[in-house]
């Protein structure tokens, strides 16, 4: 890959961690950090990818290397790995449990591949160097614009709630027959959600709370 392909392939398709948070900051309208990547990378709501150009790679499954020519994504695999992964985006650089320790990649293939050195080129056993830097870890630009949606929806896309989900909610409630005793909205959509694979906590939360303010709305009217 050229230099100038090179260039193009990460203007169009990915982005730096310092590119993530500038867009995201633009965004919200305030400062933010990759703190905020990292709590999303946490809940493994955001998908990370390690580039290195020209690292060579190992094959778990099969016999053979290749190099490091475009950003593979990191598994979640092990929590250990991911939890030091996540935690270099918290600036805490990441360090090997034993030597030649390295977390593990998978390309577009389904294949399993961890990085490796020439005997000669070998780091230092517990060097970060079997590990990526913040400044080599990148994302998918696509990943991030898919997330946008669930960082910066507001209360009006609140409230255009699935007519099945609402369905589902007001069955549930019914079937919860409660007292007259006032819950937090929170408690009730834990209860729905307990109550309901088919309900997803945070939705149903937020019809409840969707519910509130038109309850608010109408009292005042």
């Amino acid at each position: 890959m050229g230099t100038t392909n090179g260039k193009h392939f990460h203007r169009k398709q990915w982005l730096s961690v310092q590119q993530a948070v500038s867009h995201l900051s633009a965004l919200a309208e305030e400062p933010l950090t990759s703190t905020h990547l990292a709590d999303l990378a946490e809940e493994k709501l955001l998908d990370l990818y390690w580039y290195r150009p020209g690292q060579k790679l190992t094959f778990l499954n099969r016999q053979g290397q290749r190099e490091l020519v475009e950003p593979l994504r990191l598994c979640t695999d092990n929590r250990s790995d991911w939890r030091a992964v996540v935690g270099i985006l918290r600036h805490s650089p990441a360090l090997p449990a034993y030597e030649q320790d390295t977390p593990l990649l998978e390309d577009t293939e389904g294949n399993r591949l961890r990085i490796s050195f020439d005997y000669h080129q070998r780091p230092e056993p517990f060097s970060g160097r079997w590990y990526p830097s913040l400044a080599e870890l990148v994302l998918k630009r696509s990943d991030l614009e898919r997330l946008e949606p669930r960082l910066f929806s507001s209360p009006e896309n609140d409230d255009k709630l699935e007519r099945q989900l609402l369905l589902n909610v007001i069955w549930q409630l019914e079937q919860l027959a409660l007292d007259g005793e006032h819950h937090s909205t929170s408690w009730l959509a834990e209860q729905l959600a307990q109550r309901s694979s088919a309900l997803d906590r945070g939705a149903c939360e937020r019809i409840l709370q969707a519910a509130e303010r038109e309850g608010s709305q109408n009292r005042a009217h």
